[in-house]
């Protein structure tokens, strides 16, 4: 008897609990995306980091890497941008 086409109940239920998580994930994540009256929600997130840099010529970024950001037609950091890069530049731990 080949055991290949069996299906171990303990994978089945992995299976099951994973697909439930992805369905829960997508539910909350539409809930968090309307705001009132069905318009997309202002973007909010929490942070330890109290410096925001509101352009990239004020980041230290090395002027290879601004020529690139300018010549995709970038022209000024989104807010997670602009509380998340100095702190990636300057070694600290992030999460963003």
């Amino acid at each position: 008897m080949s055991t290949q086409n069996a299906t171990n109940p303990a994978d089945e239920e992995v299976k099951q609990e994973t697909q439930a998580q992805q369905e829960n994930a997508e539910e909350v994540k539409g809930e968090e995306n309307k705001g009132a009256e069905g318009e997309e929600a202002e973007e909010r997130f929490e942070t330890n980091w109290d410096l925001e840099v509101d352009n990239f010529d004020d980041m230290g970024l090395k002027e290879e890497v601004l020529r690139g950001i300018y010549a995709f037609g970038f022209k000024e950091p989104s807010p997670i941008q602009q509380k998340g890069i100095l702190p990636i530049i300057q070694g600290k731990d992030t999460i963003a």
